[in-house]
């Protein structure tokens, strides 16, 4: 509540968002995928797993793409093993790509302690877990594709059809 949206556990406030970025052709972007519940101080009730599986469930409701960025400087492998298991809800698939999975993760805070060869050695596995089972792009500069621009809106979106995905609904 004190982020401004009205989100209780019978309702959802993020759904709607993701709706009314389904009209402009716009990507969810949500921050704090390296977060685990049992890191977070017990008084702050932060619920920070299921607040990023309920964003993503959302935005993945609603079929628009969803990205993500840690929140933290973390460079240890239970802070990247998190981050896959929201990038890639459903694991990795045996053939094809994954049902689920992130258009997008930003990774912040590239520093002077990421390079230090323990971090690095952990970072660089990290990545090539995020590339598991993806195509293999020989060319570096087409890998990276960049957004089409925002589309002129869809017709409204009556009130009606927003409040609808306040109804919670079950995560990935």
């Amino acid at each position: 509540l004190t982020a401004g949206y009205y989100n209780l556990c019978d309702r959802d406030g993020y759904r709607p968002i993701a709706r009314m970025l389904s009209r402009h052709n716009a990507i969810l972007n949500f921050t704090c995928l390296e977060m685990r519940n049992n890191e977070q101080p017990i008084e702050a009730h932060s619920g920070a797993e299921e607040l990023v599986k309920q964003v993503l469930s959302g935005g993945w409701a609603e079929k628009i793409e969803v990205a993500g960025e840690n929140a933290l400087a973390r460079y240890d492998r239970e802070a990247y093993d998190q981050i896959l298991s929201n990038a890639r809800p459903n694991g990795i698939a045996k053939f094809g790509h994954p049902a689920l999975k992130m258009y997008g993760v930003t990774y912040l805070r590239l520093s002077d302690k990421l390079m230090k060869q323990r971090n690095f050695d952990v970072f660089k596995a990290f990545v090539k877990k995020m590339h598991a089972n993806l195509d293999y792009c020989s060319e570096p500069e087409t890998y990276y594709h960049f957004t089409e621009p925002m589309e002129r809106s869809k017709p409204r979106i009556p009130l009606e059809f927003l409040l609808e995905a306040t109804e919670p609904l079950e995560p990935y």
